[in-house]
């Protein structure tokens, strides 16, 4: 599969017909069929593999992962907002907004509608097991996600048309300040959301690692969600704001990680069939989290300091999760 961090899986990235191969080639007959069913979701919904857990995995541990997913779905579909957010303002004054001279100003891009995903959220934020202050912060987020992402269409339709150089700016500079007003707060409560649903996705994969390996050895299933819990070692060295960055750590931390990517590309190569579509993604990460690397180290700065502006890590390690979540998926 194409390694493209940029873009968010909940498009059209992964594919019916991915899924249904990768469906067709998982060989059953090692698992017991009651352990592991596979069944596609109905054809009006977005097409991922849902997979049931084993049965040892607990009540709690399968809910907690139906609800971290119900989360991610939210957290993740704005992955790039950060980045336009960012791209729109080195382009006009913070304070005061566009001139109505730019000749473009760019940066947004229309978000797609998320009503079924906040609503899968908001069921999963009212039922158990209890996440405390991550419930409470996603509260905060998905009141907030309507007004933003109807502010943010609207400024990608009329920036995008080059409604800025009418009435001398007046209707972008209006815009401007609703955007202010919103984006930063909202980015700053998918912040708060994301820093703490990570800390519970962490050790509920950690779990789910070891109860795969319980189940059913380290098949496929173990490789896929082992990529994602090595994967989270590597972004704990980056400072979560900005900042100072120990190099040696990265680099530590990227060996260990592509050491491990060696070993899951050995088993797809000798059972492609259970990695399905998952079979570069590893690879796929640890490339874009080097090439961030080697912008740090050409950054004139010491000591070396990371910031999103620099390299952004996020899309990388939310491609590799987002592919991860969508095949191991627990049936609700």
């Amino acid at each position: 599969m194409r390694h493209t961090p940029s873009r968010s899986l909940s498009s059209s990235q992964l594919s019916r017909r991915s899924i249904a191969l990768f469906m067709a080639a998982v060989p059953l007959a090692a698992v017991p069929l009651a352990a592991l069913p596979l069944t596609t979701l109905a054809a009006s919904a977005r097409p991922m593999l849902v997979v049931t857990m084993p049965a040892e995995l607990g009540g709690d541990l399968l809910k907690a992962r139906l609800k971290v997913a119900a989360y991610a779905d939210v957290v993740d579909a704005t992955m790039t907002l950060p980045a336009m957010w960012r791209r729109y303002t080195s382009q006009i004054h913070v304070e005061r907004g566009p001139t109505g001279r730019e000749i473009r100003i760019g940066g947004f891009n229309p978000l797609r509608d998320m009503s079924r995903e906040l609503a899968a959220a908001e069921t999963q934020r009212r039922s158990g097991p209890a996440f405390s202050d991550c419930d409470a912060a996603m509260a905060d987020l998905i009141g907030l996600h309507g007004e933003m992402a109807s502010l943010v269409n609207e400024a990608a339709a009329h920036f995008g048309a080059g409604g800025h150089r009418q009435d001398g700016g007046e209707q972008a500079r209006a815009l401007h300040h609703r955007l202010h007003a919103v984006v930063p707060a909202y980015l700053a409560a998918r912040q708060s959301a994301r820093d703490r649903l990570e800390a519970i996705r962490s050790v509920v994969e950690t779990a789910e690692l070891a109860a795969f390996e319980r189940a059913t050895g380290r098949d496929g299933r173990w490789f896929i969600r082992r990529a994602t819990v090595e994967a989270r070692k590597v972004m704990a060295v980056f400072p979560r704001a900005g900042g100072i960055i120990d190099t040696a750590a990265l680099e530590a931390a990227l060996v260990a990680y592509e050491a491990f990517a060696g070993e899951f590309e050995a088993h797809a190569a000798a059972n492609p069939e259970s990695v399905g579509p998952f079979g570069r993604a590893p690879r796929g990460f640890a490339v874009g989290i080097r090439r961030v690397q080697e912008r740090i180290q050409a950054f004139p700065a010491s000591p070396k300091r990371w910031a999103p502006e620099i390299g952004d890590i996020e899309p990388a390690f939310q491609t590799l999760s987002q592919l991860a979540d969508a095949l191991l998926r627990p049936a609700a």
